[in-house]
């Protein structure tokens, strides 16, 4: 099929609706860059919850309210007068086996809601009219975030029920996946995607080998805010150790360790005579990194205010760009060092951020280390850790850029297999 009379429809599925996240910003813009170049006659349709942000931070999208694929995946779409007929199961079996019929159910229940049937029919159509539907860069297909994973699964479920048109997830980091729903739904829908891009190998390789997943429909390019982040490098490493911390559930990690690690970064800060200088990536309220920074840092208001005032992946780069050795539980603070050179030390308390930085460690070969917070001697292994890569930091640089390259490499050839699966479809 050619598209030489309308554009090419392109409806992108992001991590994160309101970007309260850099990592995530910078993934969703490296796809829709890429879609963009490489699908000149397009139009790129992103959910969103938050479209002023959308339009700021990711200039080739459009945005579309995700209000409508809420609505599609509230679970009991039975119109009233039809509960009787339809039993309490049977929607769960419809939304996996006929994704398609629940939009007629809920144009039927929604019938004298206009502002909800529209909402829902935006979604629908959109899904309906994409000569793809892709899943853009995360971690969300995980034990971690059950809910949001499911969420996913049963809209690509949905864009797969229309036959022969691509649809496709890339920057990926899979599992951990024990969760018995999610590996069942998993497995029933991933081995049908047209590819799998994996961000890592380690652990996303053999999970989706025991999903059931073809090895052709997978390929690993790394992260896809690899590139944004490298192609701002500098010649000159910092002189100063990043810090981030990320506090939440699915990190594992509390306040009750914030005291050791001020102290094994403080005296390692003060022996070098290098500042600690604070790389949020997270601007949740609830989960804020600079809340965890602000704990970590000593009572310097200047390095302070100067993370305060991170709010976009530029500005965050821009502030890695300062650093010798990043210091981080966040996985992007990593990505992001990593790209320009910088050696990074992964701070890991949960399965889910273990599977992160040794996933990014086996990427990256060499300049990537992970430190296991819930480890007897941690404080040691991360005093030696930094040391260690503070002194080696410029000797290994130019192997960490070569794999930052490479990996860039393998997502440009991942995004020109999805563009001739675009125009493949017949």
């Amino acid at each position: 099929m050619r598209f030489n009379h309308r554009p090419i429809q392109i409806l992108v599925e992001p991590s994160d609706y309101v970007l309260r996240n850099i990592g995530d910003m910078a993934m969703l813009y490296a796809a829709t860059e890429r879609l963009a170049r490489l699908c000149d006659n397009s139009t790129i349709n992103v959910l969103t919850d938050d479209p002023d942000a959308l339009r700021r931070f990711c200039p080739f999208a459009i945005p579309l309210s995700a209000e409508g694929r809420a609505l599609w995946l509230k679970p009991d779409f039975r119109p009233a007068k039809l509960k009787r007929f339809v039993p309490e199961h049977w929607p769960d079996r419809i939304r996996r086996h006929a994704p398609r019929l629940v939009s007629l159910f809920w144009r039927l229940k929604f019938r004298h809601m206009p502002d909800a049937r529209a909402a829902l029919l935006r979604f629908t159509d959109a899904v309906d009219r994409a000569d793809l539907v892709l899943v853009s860069g995360m971690g969300g297909i995980t034990d971690a975030f059950p809910e949001y994973a499911l969420s996913v699964l049963e809209t690509l479920n949905l864009a797969l029920a229309r036959k022969g048109r691509p649809v496709v997830m890339v920057g990926q980091g899979m599992g951990p996946l024990a969760n018995a729903e999610l590996r069942a739904r998993a497995s029933a829908i991933l081995p049908r995607l047209h590819l799998i891009a994996l961000r890592e190998t380690r652990a996303g390789l053999p999970l989706l080998a025991e999903l059931g997943v073809s090895k052709d429909r997978i390929c690993a390019t790394g992260d896809d805010a690899i590139e944004m982040a490298h192609e701002m490098r500098v010649d000159e490493l910092g002189t100063g150790i990043g810090i981030n911390l990320r506090l939440s559930s699915y990190s594992g990690v509390s306040a009750d360790i914030l005291e050791g690690l001020r102290h094994v970064l403080g005296a390692t800060s003060d022996s070098l005579e290098a500042p600690l200088i604070g790389v949020p990536v997270s601007l949740e309220p609830c989960e804020a990194d600079i809340d965890a920074i602000r704990g970590l840092m000593p009572t310097d208001e200047t390095e302070l205010n100067r993370a305060l005032a991170i709010r976009t992946p530029i500005d965050l780069i821009r502030q890695i760009q300062r650093c010798r050795v990043v210091v981080t539980g966040s996985y992007h603070a990593g990505v992001f060092a990593l790209a320009n050179g910088i050696p990074t030390i992964g701070l890991a308390r949960s399965d889910y951020y273990v599977d992160k930085f040794l996933g990014l460690a086996d990427m990256f070969g060499t300049g990537c280390e992970m430190v296991a917070l819930d480890h007897p001697n941690s404080a040691e292994k991360l005093r030696s850790a930094l040391r260690r890569l503070w002194e080696e930091a410029p000797a290994i640089r130019p192997a960490i850029l070569a794999r930052a390259e490479a990996q860039i490499a393998a997502g440009h050839t991942a995004y020109r297999r999805i563009r001739d699966a675009i125009w493949d479809q017949g």
